[in-house]
């Protein structure tokens, strides 16, 4: 259902338009923060739980994927000059970040699909503050990628012996870390893309490079010598640094691909955070003021 039709969020986020209050006392009646981020993060989940269909394939190809990548990562392990890690390492990892960057684009079209149907202006014309929007439209989505990667290092757990050698904490963490850096690249391209269209074709076309600059598909030092080169320019690659660490090294080795990742996440949020501002200038107030009487 359309989610310029639901009244109760409208409600939640604007009481000041309901008709059973006093005219005189709704220009003053405005919900606290805590109410409001609670509205819009069970909004969000709403949206993201009637269409499952995404995430449930994606997550299903990458658990097909480790299991037929597995004996391919194992042959070719002992060329991998960066880590001495064994085949179901680099699968689980591999796979962990290349579909974490498609759910991206899931998470990217939820927020995209907003300004599509008009419900970004009235959410930025409530008592609602442009963070707490974007709090609320964050959570669920973080937490959807952070399952996911959950249950695929849980199936190769247990379906192959994965054991991270810097334990299952160092795992969380680098798991923790890099669905944040997805989620603050993903505001990043939902403020860009103009239509559903041109996001799913920048997307596919952003989850491919990155992944095979990551080396999660073929390990980077197997890639031809100008792919190494420009390897880290892709946030998959410190993904699978950080990945690999804590599945063959040591939690001190965590510090620089986390750092890196936390460059890409700030670039992604910085991004976003301009390209809100510049969208939420005081160029438009009448039309805002029209979007959030429902007149638009």
């Amino acid at each position: 259902m359309n989610p310029q039709l639901n009244p109760q969020l409208n409600q939640e986020l604007n009481p000041e338009l309901s008709p059973r209050m006093s005219p005189r006392l709704r220009p003053r009646l405005s919900p606290r923060p805590g109410i409001r981020l609670a509205a819009e993060v069970r909004h969000q989940t709403a949206l993201i739980a009637r269409d499952p269909g995404p995430l449930i394939g994606y997550l299903l190809m990458g658990v097909l994927l480790i299991t037929v990548t597995r004996p391919l990562y194992a042959a070719v392990a002992p060329r991998n000059a960066d880590k001495a890690v064994s085949g179901i390492d680099q699968a689980a990892a591999g796979m962990a970040v290349m579909f974490s960057l498609f759910a991206l684009k899931v998470g990217a079209a939820h927020l995209l699909n907003e300004r599509t149907w008009h419900t970004w202006d009235r959410l930025l014309a409530s008592p609602a503050r442009f963070g707490e929007i974007l709090l609320g439209k964050a959570v669920p989505i973080f937490l959807a990628v952070a399952v996911q990667q959950a249950l695929l290092f849980g199936f190769a757990a247990a379906a192959f012996g994965l054991h991270p050698r810097a334990g299952w904490w160092a795992l969380a963490c680098c798991a923790l870390g890099w669905s944040a850096c997805v989620l603050l690249l993903g505001f990043g391209a939902s403020t860009l893309a103009r239509s559903p269209a041109q996001l799913s074709a920048a997307g596919d076309v952003f989850a491919l490079l990155t992944t095979v600059l990551g080396g999660a598909l073929v390990p980077v030092a197997l890639l031809p010598g100008w792919l190494r080169a420009i390897a880290p320019v892709s946030p998959g690659y410190w993904a699978l640094a950080a990945y690999r660490d804590a599945l063959a090294g040591t939690p001190g080795q965590l510090t620089r691909p986390l750092l890196m990742l936390g460059v890409f996440a700030l670039a992604g949020a910085g991004g976003a955070a301009l390209i809100g501002a510049w969208q939420r200038r005081p160029a438009f107030p009448a039309r805002r003021r029209r979007a959030a009487m429902g007149q638009i």
